[in-house]
């Protein structure tokens, strides 16, 4: 006879099962910025708990932060997305990469922030993770709902006026630089002229 916990186990084994199952077989490639969107909607759809506060003595909602990062020296700061979760040629269908890999992954941070001292992978982390596989079905992501739209190449004239709209504000500046100059220098010549007959006497 099985114990609960085994049975609690195999539960979360047929679960991952149906996952795996739920994808199709022929999955697209995943790019950058549709991973950077995906993990971010995630994180907003599932990323949040009720947890109590003494402060304001009552329940609160708790979300899960995106994970960000910059180069040192920078104050710029990135979306995290882990290589891992890009497809961009050879087999797309696969557990280690792509949108599977993605959508394990955040099925981890979600699960990791709700349930703190749960193990990684039982029953709550694999229903997470079934759920978050079907929102991204039914959201048509893989059908490229969140794909960046293909920017129009400006034309010939387009880049023209651009370049010459840039010039314009390159010299409208240079010139307020020259008039500000022409205008500390004038103020400097004479404290020297004032400093100079100060220092005759």
């Amino acid at each position: 006879m099985e114990t609960l916990h085994q049975q609690i186990n195999r539960e979360a084994r047929k679960t991952y099962g149906q996952v795996n199952r739920m994808f199709p077989e022929s999955l697209p490639i995943l790019e950058r910025d549709e991973a950077e969107r995906a993990y971010k909607k995630l994180v907003a759809k599932f990323g949040t708990k009720q947890v109590w506060s003494e402060y304001r003595g009552k329940w609160v909602t708790e979300k899960l932060t995106v994970y960000r990062w910059r180069y040192k020296g920078t104050k710029t700061w990135k979306v995290r997305v882990r290589k891992c979760w890009l497809s961009l040629n050879g087999d797309t269908n696969t557990l280690s990469k792509g949108w599977r890999r993605l959508v394990h992954d955040v099925s981890h941070y979600v699960h990791d922030f709700r349930f703190p001292d749960s193990n990684d992978h039982d029953l709550a982390q694999a229903k997470i993770e079934q759920e978050m596989a079907q929102f991204v079905i039914d959201s048509g992501w893989l059908e490229g709902k969140l794909k960046s739209k293909p920017k129009a190449k400006p034309t010939w004239d387009e880049k023209r006026n651009a370049k010459i709209i840039n010039l314009e504000k390159l010299i409208k500046s240079w010139e307020t630089k020259e008039k500000r100059a022409r205008t500390y220098i004038k103020k400097y010549k004479a404290k020297l002229k004032r400093a100079q007959v100060r220092f005759a006497d």
